[in-house]
């Protein structure tokens, strides 16, 4: 969760210009307004996706929680929906099932926008999804694309028709040129052929191409990458002999789509064997993949490994492959509708058992040479790597577990899943998969051992402590039957964590010292949570010098190793035990590094109980208005999480609370209160970590604030929730006028959104005719 500038959310950036659809934009624009369900429906390719992320973009601005984009096409499972959304919000799962109520409760009081892609595949999932979301949380919306309606209560539908095409002869150059169908093909020609250009000799042919496409985005980006190579005559040709239906005549597909499908072969039969191959191969993935993946996969009879990268840059070229961006690494990934085409030729090859095979081979392999990073510096990269490749893991664990099973490389794979889980907070996917796993792996083995503890660690941190003490004993005692000493301490550590946060000290550390024992010499993982444990099992029985002491030197060990995720657990250890004894100056130096370290994995547990302990540190020092928005903060982010608040850390929080509301008295305390648990999670972190002022009710100081009399008007009903257009209607003026003035507004309150104008009203609006 580090701090986002810009807008919130995750929309992907625009490579291209988004062409025509003036019209459309408009009309879902509209719906959106009088309605938190539109669903965009339509054949593929059509231009549905493009159309939801144009409408997004254009109405980030009005939502302060975010717009946020999720593809549900990756996905084959319906269990697994709810945890990805919660992934791409940056919410943990709460469950090890499908929880899409969960899901709904930590939204409840978001005011964003959700743009669910592809759902045709999981519509009931989806319409189960989306029922719940919109039910729980009433400040939510949701654009929704499919190639069928959800059918929820609500819902606004709108069609997304193919582009407007030239009527037939019609071939002039002014008139096409304002063609929507022609726009978009000169637009991407020009892309791939920058000298290309709509003439009096090619006017008549490009018209035909759209007449003949049926104005389909997807096929007219298609042929405009052949531009390079043909022109618009010799296109259109080659579409007179190869742009026919399949061999089927079912009525049940609509002609657009078989059209689509008929241009897809197309584009498959122009491309040479190796590319055809290539093509076909790269559908093993499951969402996006890396060069270095796709050579050692898809290499085979006629694509040699070494070409498989200039074959994987021209299939870039044909648009049959499009990149993805992530930090420093380019990934790929393909549309679902030619991904589709090209399973159909790897099922007939006979060789889709072995190609998965070998996708199921590499992934299990990466996952046990980075086993070792999972502590040191290849933390972080080992983490990245396994969020990047998620997709993949799934799908390669999904064939493990088919027939006949693979339960050990299924169990190597789930390992990497649930530790991510660990670092992330998804503990809720994590259990899902390690769950389906235990239930095939009957072996006692190293990766049952791994499976078991981390599954009990997962539950331990959701509170599901009965199940959690039953997986961590089975894991100590498979442990110590096969002599798999790593791991039998890591399950008696958590063993010993998951009886201290019970209340029984004294056995945890029998437990710990036990842990000791089985230690090897070389394992700084279980010695650093051993360390951290143990000492704050010795605090709590009353020798504070002792236990400081163990969780500095758990503290030393993951510095020695360049440790960053359990060094920062432990600095935030320690920040609690310094405040606990008074020391505040270095409480808040310990807590403010745990939480930047925190920030950088996105791990929201550890993110608020940062911000609860500066909360608590900022009361130790009668900052009593930081308290409160502080509290506040916390509050809504442990709503979003299924991790257990700890009694000891409730009567912290409570006592914190009752401190802070004597000393502001009950209203300035709630708007402080409220501004912490309405801001976007970012900003949240940056105002703990002191990076930016308060943009709250602190910060916008009623004697130096000057708001024009229809400012005051505007900022009244904003605070009584009214939208642009409410407030438009209302003054009779113009929403372009009503978003001048709310920006204004922002600027003079230097705050970031409407909801932080509300609680500023609330606070210091009986002031308004002395300003």
């Amino acid at each position: 969760m580090s701090a986002r500038k810009g807008p919130v959310g995750n929309l992907p950036a625009r490579l291209d210009e988004f062409v025509g659809r003036n019209l459309e934009l408009g009309d879902v624009r509209h719906a959106m307004e009088s309605s938190r369900l539109v669903t965009l429906v339509g054949p593929g390719g059509v231009g549905k996706t493009r159309l939801a992320l144009q409408v997004a973009a254009d109405l980030q601005r009005a939502f302060p929680h975010g717009v946020w984009f999720v593809d549900v096409a990756p996905l084959q499972d319906p269990e697994l929906l709810a945890s990805t959304v919660a992934s791409v919000l940056e919410l943990p799962t709460g469950s090890s099932r499908w929880a899409p109520g969960l899901l709904g409760r930590q939204l409840a009081d978001r005011a964003m926008l959700l743009v669910l892609d592809n759902c045709e595949h999981l519509s009931e999932a989806c319409a189960e999804l989306v029922d719940t979301l919109l039910k729980a949380a009433s400040h939510l919306k949701m654009l929704v694309t499919s190639r069928q309606p959800l059918g929820v209560k609500g819902e606004h539908i709108r069609s997304v028709q193919p582009l407007r095409v030239p009527a037939a002869g019609d071939e002039n150059l002014d008139e096409l040129a304002r063609c929507d169908a022609v726009r978009l093909f000169l637009e991407r020609a020009t892309a791939v052929e920058p000298g290309f250009a709509l003439t009096a000799d090619n006017a008549a042919a490009v018209a035909g191409l759209c007449r003949r496409l049926d104005g389909l985005p997807l096929a007219l980006e298609l042929a405009a990458a052949r531009i390079r190579h043909l022109s618009p005559q010799q296109i259109l040709s080659r579409l007179d002999g190869r742009f026919q239906l399949l061999r089927t005549d079912s009525a049940l597909a609509a002609p657009r789509q078989r059209s689509l499908h008929s241009l897809i072969g197309w584009s498959y039969d122009l491309c040479t064997p190796a590319e055809r191959e290539l093509w076909s191969r790269l559908t093993v993935f499951s969402g996006s993949f890396s060069a270095p993946a796709a050579e050692a996969i898809c290499a085979g009879t006629i694509v040699a490994r070494e070409d498989v990268l200039d074959l994987l840059a021209r299939l870039v070229d044909r648009s049959i492959v499009v990149t993805v961006r992530q930090s420093s690494e380019v990934r790929y990934r393909m549309l679902e509708t030619i991904r589709a085409f090209g399973q159909e030729r790897i099922a007939a090859s006979g060789d889709e058992e072995n190609l998965r095979r070998r996708h199921r081979d590499y992934f299990r392999d990466r996952l046990v040479e980075r086993y070792p990073h999972w502590f040191g510096p290849g933390q972080y990269d080992t983490m990245a790597w396994v969020r990047a490749e998620r997709d993949n893991l799934r799908a390669a664990i999904d064939f493990c577990l088919g027939e006949p099973t693979d339960a050990r490389a299924a169990a190597v794979i789930a390992s990497g899943l649930g530790g991510e889980t660990l670092l992330t907070g998804r503990l809720g996917e994590g259990r899902l998969w390690i769950d389906r796993v235990l239930a095939v792996l009957d072996e006692d083995c190293t990766e049952r051992a791994i499976l078991l503890w981390i599954s009990g660690q997962c539950a331990g941190n959701q509170g599901d402590f009965e199940s959690a003490e039953r997986l961590l004993r089975r894991g100590q005692q498979t442990a110590q039957l096969i002599g798999a000493r790593h791991e039998e301490a890591m399950a008696t550590v958590f063993l010993g964590a998951l009886r201290m946060s019970l209340g029984a000290s004294t056995e945890a550390i029998e437990l710990f010292d036990q842990a000791l024992e089985s230690l090897v010499h070389d394992d700084p993982l279980a010695l650093a949570l051993l360390l951290l444990h143990k000492g704050k099992a010795v605090y709590q029985l009353g020798d504070p010098a002792a236990g400081m002491r163990l969780c500095g030197e758990s503290l030393a060990v993951c510095e020695r190793h360049d440790e960053h995720w359990h060094r920062a657990e432990a600095l935030w250890e320690l920040a609690n035990l310094c405040l606990y004894e008074g020391q505040t100056d270095e409480a808040a130096v310990r807590a403010l590094e745990s939480l930047r370290l925190n920030r950088e994995f996105r791990n929201p547990v550890g993110i608020a109980r940062c911000i609860e302990t500066l909360a608590w540190i900022a009361e130790a020092r009668a900052e009593h208005a930081r308290a409160a928005r502080l509290l506040g903060s916390t509050d809504a982010l442990w709503r979003t999480t299924d991790a257990l608040f700890d009694p000891q850390s409730v009567r912290h929080h409570e006592r914190c609370r009752d401190q802070a509301v004597r000393a502001l008295g009950e209203r300035a305390f709630r708007a402080q209160f409220e501004a912490g648990v309405r801001a976007p999670v970012a900003e949240s972190i940056a105002f703990a970590l002191g990076e930016v002022p308060a943009s709250s009710a602190e910060s916008a100081d009623s004697e130096n604030v000057r708001l024009t009399p229809r400012e005051w008007e505007i900022a009244d009903l904003l605070a009584h929730g009214a939208s642009n257009r409410d407030i438009a209607s209302k003054l009779v003026i113009s929403p372009r006028t009503v978003e001048g003035h709310v920006v204004n507004i922002l600027g003079k309150l230097g705050f970031s959104s409407r909801v932080q104008v509300a609680v500023w009203i609330a606070e210091h609006g009986a002031a308004r005719h002395s300003l």
